[in-house]
């Protein structure tokens, strides 16, 4: 009778430190999906960012394309291409460039 009395915390010791590993096991799983979660809702967060500062950088763009649209002198915006596209000057205009070499 010695024997089983002896035998029962033993078992009773086993079944409490797999109890406790399963416990803990569970717990480093959760922390470790939610930091990983985190860091995902986090890096769409960025992107999100990114995607509505380029929509206001195309909004901008829009409204000043639609303002040289509704415009009814063309002539102006037609210069400006020439000059800035095509490198066109008026006749008698003096170009300087700045030959410097940069900092």
């Amino acid at each position: 009778m010695a024997n089983s009395k002896t035998k029962a915390p033993k078992r009773k010791q086993t079944k409490s430190f797999i109890l406790t590993l399963a416990l803990v096991l569970l717990v480093g799983y959760f922390v470790i999906t939610i930091v990983g979660l985190q860091l995902s809702i986090k890096e769409r967060q960025d992107v999100l960012e990114q995607k509505k500062s380029a929509y206001e950088e195309q909004l901008e763009q829009n409204e000043r394309l639609q303002a040289i649209v509704d415009n009814e002198d063309k002539s102006e915006y037609m210069e400006q291409i020439a000059r800035e596209k095509l490198g066109f000057i008026k006749p008698n205009e003096k170009v300087f460039y700045d030959v410097t070499p940069g900092v």
